[in-house]
């Protein structure tokens, strides 16, 4: 087999890929309104009911000039942002809107504050400050958005109450502990930390597309898909919170024991497994509202349709690499140091060969 080191340098390389991935969103981005043209905009505007069939007075378009020829300016309707619009002149249900002001936004946040919490560890040599900084950004980002749309308000209040949640409770976690044993050859060099704070920058970009980009839809979503979403992060919140105090509690009483009561009997990271289920809620949520409409019969146009749910798929993808790369030892060296610890234990040698990673079984066998 490859070597850790090999290992966790292809790992990187992946975490990068999708990294490059999530910053050709730019580039590949194109409006439907844009890519509908002229031709569209009489059909939106016979759905929006626009006042005596003007152009001028359409709430959702404006014209544009795009070409000047022989003095003469030649026009193209193009759709207005969110913000001009405004949350009185659109209805929603009868045309949808794609803006990506919010996703550019939360982007430069989470850049912004994993840049700060980069420049705190290499000036100060301090790492107290990874957990609330790097988590937090989550909260900062959805906060910063501001819309009157009830599905991208309850998205932006999960994201909100899971980032405060865990980043605090690893903030006071790591002001009792004083460092994070996983973390301390990495950021024991000034490159080890320049590559954290950029692996935690990806994460806190890539992870939260589905809020994100589903913030730059206006539409109302779909009533099952919320519920069946809200339903399913509520579970995952649940599951990773109760994992937390589970570890927390035994640690309390038994601080040489590794952990396996509770939900750590079924699985070694069931934390990891509540992250991934509160994030598939929020995916799930969203996802109706991140198809675009069809404008054409073309084939390139019927994929370009489901652009922005192909990214929003990065953020399961991206997390189930980056928690199995450290449920493994490629990315932390976290397994070393539980064998160095617990190595000797015959329990524990049963556990880690019977107790899944992250999934539970059905019917475990290891008790």
């Amino acid at each position: 087999s490859l070597p850790i080191t090999m290992k966790a340098a292809l790992v990187l390389k992946v975490i990068g890929v999708l990294g490059l991935a999530v910053a050709s969103i730019i580039l590949a981005e194109a409006s439907f309104m844009e890519r509908a043209g002229v031709l569209f905009s009489p059909l939106v505007m016979k759905r929006t009911n626009t006042k005596n069939g003007n152009q001028e007075d359409h709430p959702i378009l404006e014209r544009r000039p795009y070409l000047r020829n022989s003095g003469k300016s030649i026009y193209s309707m193009q759709h207005r942002s969110l913000k001009e619009i405004g949350g009185t002149a659109l209805d929603a249900s009868k045309i949808i809107i794609f803006d990506n002001t919010s996703l550019w936004k939360s982007i430069s946040i989470i850049g912004f504050a994993n840049a700060a919490g980069c420049a705190i560890s290499l000036l100060t040599g301090s790492h107290l400050h990874l957990d609330i900084i790097g988590t937090g950004a989550f909260a900062a980002a959805a906060l910063s958005q501001s819309t009157t749309i009830p599905r991208v308000r309850r998205s932006r209040l999960f994201v909100t109450i899971w980032s405060l949640k865990l980043g605090l409770f690893l903030f006071f976690r790591m002001l009792k502990s004083k460092h994070d044993a996983r973390l301390d050859d990495t950021l024991s060099t000034a490159s080890g930390t320049v590559g954290f704070w950029i692996i935690s920058a990806l994460w806190g970009i890539i992870c939260g597309l589905p809020h994100y980009i589903g913030s730059t839809s206006s539409d109302t979503g779909n009533s099952i898909a919320i519920s069946i979403g809200t339903a399913i992060y509520a579970i995952g919140l649940l599951i990773e919170t109760v994992a937390d105090f589970q570890k927390i509690m035994f640690k309390n009483s038994y601080p040489r024991r590794f952990c396996s009561v509770g939900l750590w009997s079924i699985s070694q990271h069931p934390n990891f497994l509540g992250n991934l289920v509160l994030w598939a809620g929020i995916l799930f949520m969203n996802a109706p509202s991140l198809v675009e409409p069809a404008v054409s019969t073309s084939v390139l146009d019927k994929m370009l349709r489901f652009k922005r749910l192909g990214f929003a798929l990065l953020s399961p993808l991206f997390m189930w690499i980056l928690f199995y790369g450290q449920s493994i030892g490629l990315i932390t060296n976290s397994v070393a140091l539980a064998k160095e610890k617990y190595g000797e234990d015959p329990n524990y040698k049963k556990y880690v060969e019977s107790v899944p990673l992250i999934i539970p079984r059905l019917f475990p066998s290891w008790k």
